[in-house]
């Protein structure tokens, strides 16, 4: 089995390979200069890569080899003169980092996420939405049923504003879907996109329905693990009830009185069913005690257990919410904000470095073959 991983970092993509008879990871880096926010690929093998530049705004690349890329000529895009959330914090980079900036538009500032499921191509944004491509990338629509929500006046923004960040799709139900938003919480749609429901039930509220990130087998949809500012939960009903599943895991007082496991991603190996995690201090957002540990449960949320193994004993940066992934052959991945990406072979059981030195990584996909 070959695996190719696409590490999204501020300054561009880092492509490595690896055949399936070799240990050794092939390095080379693509798209020097853009902010590498999330990539995908299709049903057809095709890799699309969503880029930021806080001069040119969002685009999307595609490569069929991830050595030959070409920027689509569209992209996802609100309406001229769409109004959009008076406090969302635009994120238009080093050129205005106090978001000073705002202006009443609603814009597509980042792509945070990109998804391939029954044909099409979504793409989650900030400010928060979801668009969809029918064409491979060609031309974009807006889900104007998440889009324009009775609810979307109320929707808060989290620490990196207001932006759709995880899409779920049901393999059995192509008319079924999720997507989280923080710090809106969990929407899912039953009908194709034309309505959503809001499916936050069991977690409680802060600062908005500060949703992080999910994960769930598509095969097998109405299980969903979810990581919220406010801790761990499981739903078996498709998001209709959550309950907390936090034995094992470190819980601390968050910040505001409530005692939960706080963390970012959350990814998961379907044909073993593990759950990987990565728990960090609420304030600070880094490793808890300076020890960077992963969690993983096989139990179905049931019990927890931690796995350092050849990870660092003494660690600070942090793990975004798009930087895991797991290969569904027991590979599992995952990049820091300081730079280092490191691997797994055995589901957690012993972890190495694969790369060092890179610029703050923003995202991880894996790709097996």
């Amino acid at each position: 089995m070959s695996t190719t991983l696409i590490v999204g970092t501020k300054k561009g993509a880092a492509i490595l390979s690896r055949g399936a008879s070799g240990n050794d990871w092939q390095k080379r880096f693509e798209l020097m200069g853009f902010e590498v926010t999330a990539s995908a690929r299709d049903e057809k093998g095709r890799y699309f890569l969503a880029v930021a530049s806080p001069i040119f705004g969002a685009a999307i690349f595609w490569s069929d080899d991830l050595k030959n890329f070409t920027q689509l000529e569209a992209a996802p895009r609100y309406a001229e003169g769409d109004l959009g959330n008076e406090f969302h914090k635009r994120l238009t980079g080093a050129s205005d980092p106090m978001g000073e900036r705002q202006g009443p538009a609603r814009t597509v500032d980042q792509i945070w996420t990109l998804h391939a499921a029954n044909g099409a191509l979504y793409a989650g944004v900030a400010e928060a939405g979801l668009f969809v491509s029918r064409d491979r990338g060609e031309s974009w629509q807006p889900v104007r049923g998440l889009n324009e929500h009775p609810t979307r006046p109320e929707w808060e923004p989290g620490f990196g504003g207001l932006c759709a960040h995880t899409i779920l799709t049901d393999a059995k139900n192509p008319d079924r879907m999720w997507v989280g938003i923080s710090a809106a919480g969990l929407f899912r749609t039953d009908d194709g996109g034309k309505s959503w429901a809001r499916k936050n039930d069991g977690i409680p509220q802060s600062v908005g329905q500060c949703v992080h990130a999910l994960a769930h087998d598509p095969a097998r949809a109405d299980t969903l693990y979810r990581q919220d500012h406010r801790g761990v939960y499981l739903s078996q009903d498709g998001g209709d009830n959550w309950r907390a599943i936090e034995d094992g895991l470190p819980v601390a007082d968050i910040g505001d009185g409530h005692i939960g496991c706080f963390g970012f991603p959350i990814a998961m190996d379907v044909p073993s069913n593990a759950v990987f995690i990565v728990p960090l201090e609420g304030f600070a957002r880094a490793p808890r005690e300076g020890r960077l540990t992963i969690f993983r449960t096989r139990t179905g949320g049931k019990s927890w257990e931690p796995l350092h193994g050849g990870l660092p004993e003494e660690f600070f940066a942090g793990v975004l919410r798009g930087a895991m992934s797991a290969d569904q052959k027991g590979g599992v991945y995952f990049g820091t904000t300081s730079g280092t990406l490191y691997g797994s072979g055995d589901l957690g059981d012993k972890w190495s470095e694969i790369a060092t030195g890179l610029p703050r990584i923003m995202s991880v996909r894996a790709y097996a073959a």
